[in-house]
This record gives C-alpha cells, sequence and structure tokens, in this order.
C-alpha cells in the first residue's frame, strides 16, 4: 500500500489538499496558515515517528532507513 512508498501518506494527502486550497482560493489567511500548518504535521510526524521507535526499536528503524518520510521513491530497493 501507500506506505510502502512513504512513511506520512495521510499528512501528504492532507497537505496536498491544503495546497489546492491556496491555489482555490488565496486569500491572507490560507497564505498564512499554509506554512504553518505543514510545520505542524511536518513535527507531528516526527514525533509520532519517536514514539513508534520506542515501542518497535530495530523493525522500525529497518522501515524507516527503506522507506522515506514524505517523498516517495518510486524504485523500491531489494529488501
Amino acid at each position: 500500500g501507500p506506505y510502502d512508498y512513504m512513511r506520512h501518506p495521510q499528512y501528504v494527502g492532507f497537505i496536498l489538499v491544503m495546497a489546492g486550497f491556496l491555489i482555490q482560493w488565496p486569500t491572507l489567511l490560507t497564505i498564512a496558515m499554509f506554512p504553518m500548518l505543514v510545520a505542524m504535521y511536518v513535527q507531528l510526524a516526527k514525533q509520532e515517528e519517536k514514539e513508534t521507535r520506542a515501542r518497535f526499536g530495530a523493525a522500525f528503524d529497518r522501515y524507516a532507513a527503506q522507506v522515506p518520510r514524505f517523498v516517495p521513491r518510486w524504485r523500491r530497493s531489494a529488501a
């Protein structure tokens, strides 16, 4: 599934939706809020990874070494 290509597809999807709203409805509020919301979701992803690493240890580290956080690699490395 999508988690084979990136660790946080749900956040990437949400950021793309926000970018679409920004393009469709470029107001001062959407322009100001977009970078703040992106930063908040990046921090949330990092916090979730920290908690996941504490719970799953080396298994998560192996997964994180192969799967990028936000920008997918379309060619999968041999595992």
